[in-house]
C-alpha cells in the first residue's frame, strides 16, 4: 500500500469521524434548544395550575368562618410567594423537550453516532453517507420546499 493511499484513507476516515461528530453536536443542541423552550412552559404551566388550585382552595368554605377564610388567605398569600416546585419542573420540563427531540431526530443522531464510533471502514463510512444523503433531503424539503405542499396558496380554494 503506497503512502498516498494511506494518507487517503486517513482523511477519508478523519471526515468521517468528523461528520458524525457534527451530526451528534446538532442534534444534541437542538435538543437542548428545545428542551430549554419546555423547560420555561412546563414549569409556567404547572406553576400556573399550582396557583389556579390555590385560588380555588382560598375561596371555598363549607361554612362561614371568618378565622378560617383569614387562615385561607394567608395560606394562599404563602403559596403564590412559594418557588419551590418552579426548579423542578423546570428540569422535568427540559428533559421531557431534550429527549423527544432526539427521538424527533434519531435518524441523523444515530447515523452520527455509527459514524462516530463504529470499527472497520465500512459501516462508519455507509452511515457518514446516509448522514450526506439525509441531510441532502432536508436541505431539498426543508430549505427549498421540494415536496411540502403550499398550505398558503392551495391549487384549489374550498
Amino acid at each position: 500500500m503506497s503512502v498516498v493511499s494511506k494518507i487517503g484513507s486517513g482523511v477519508v476516515t478523519g471526515l468521517t469521524r468528523v461528520t458524525g461528530l457534527a451530526a451528534i453536536g446538532m442534534s444534541c443542541y437542538n435538543a437542548h434548544v428545545i428542551g430549554k423552550l419546555e423547560a420555561d412552559t412546563f414549569s409556567q404551566s404547572r406553576e400556573a395550575d399550582r396557583v389556579c388550585d390555590a385560588a380555588y382552595n382560598s375561596v371555598y368554605l363549607e361554612k362561614p368562618n371568618t378565622t378560617m377564610s383569614k387562615m385561607k388567605d394567608s395560606i394562599f398569600k404563602f403559596q403564590l410567594e412559594n418557588n419551590f416546585f418552579m426548579p423542578i419542573n423546570s428540569v422535568r420540563g427540559y428533559l421531557g423537550g431534550f429527549f423527544s427531540n432526539i427521538v424527533n431526530n434519531i435518524v441523523p443522531f444515530s447515523l452520527g453516532v455509527v459514524a462516530l464510533v463504529a470499527k472497520g471502514k465500512f459501516i462508519p463510512r455507509t452511515s457518514a453517507l446516509g448522514l450526506a444523503l439525509y441531510g441532502g433531503y432536508q436541505i431539498l424539503k426543508e430549505g427549498f420546499g421540494i415536496g411540502h405542499a403550499n398550505r398558503l396558496n392551495p391549487p384549489y380554494k374550498h
